[in-house]
């Protein structure tokens, strides 16, 4: 998590640098991801252990389709400069990763692909903000975004889950997911910089 954190991208947002074209690349590339952790969201409904699980999930959709969806097609609009072509193929990786994990290991597969990612994210954003040097404008949106109550809470949901996830399912591949999907992240970040 430390290295993930550490991330190039992660601390050029942190302290303001990060460049335009790099950010509209990464607009990009976070789209592409989020079409993928609704879908992923939409397995762990359908294979959900019980009816609250299946509820934390639905949110999860909802607020990718909505929320997240609506800070895609307003940042774009804002941006001043258009991604490059070609750089959602590159950052493949992490999509590649989590749906292959997905396959493999179904809903405790996909809660601990998305707790790694939603845990890194609330770590780097939450440590950008508190720098207090994040870009103002979408930048800073996307911080917030990962920031407030409501992620917080879903990112506690998910820990929730990983923590019930039954014991018959080996610990090793509990700890593949989650340190494959924090390398696939710092993979898809490092591709804005290709």
């Amino acid at each position: 998590m430390e290295r993930a954190v550490s991330m190039r991208f992660a601390e050029e947002v942190g302290d303001g640098t990060v460049g335009d074209q790099e950010y509209a690349d990464y607009l990009e590339i976070e789209a592409s991801f989020v079409e993928t952790a609704a879908r992923l969201h939409g397995v762990a409904i359908w294979d959900a252990p019980s009816w609250t699980a299946m509820e934390r999930n639905a949110r999860a959709v909802h607020a990718l389709t909505t929320e997240q969806a609506d800070y895609f097609r307003s940042a774009r609009a804002a941006w001043p400069v258009q991604a490059r072509a070609g750089v959602a193929q590159r950052a493949g990786v992490l999509s590649d990763f989590a749906l292959a994990a997905a396959r493999e290991g179904g809903y405790p597969a996909v809660m601990t692909v998305m707790f790694a990612a939603e845990s890194l994210y609330l770590e780097w954003c939450t440590h950008a903000r508190e720098l207090g040097r994040v870009s103002p404008g979408p930048v800073a949106d996307w911080v917030a975004l990962h920031t407030d109550e409501r992620f917080r809470a879903g990112v506690e949901a998910l820990a929730g889950e990983v923590d019930a996830i039954p014991a018959e399912v080996p610990d090793d591949l509990l700890v593949g997911w989650f340190t494959g999907m924090l390398e696939a992240e710092i993979a898809f970040h490092d591709a804005v910089y290709a």
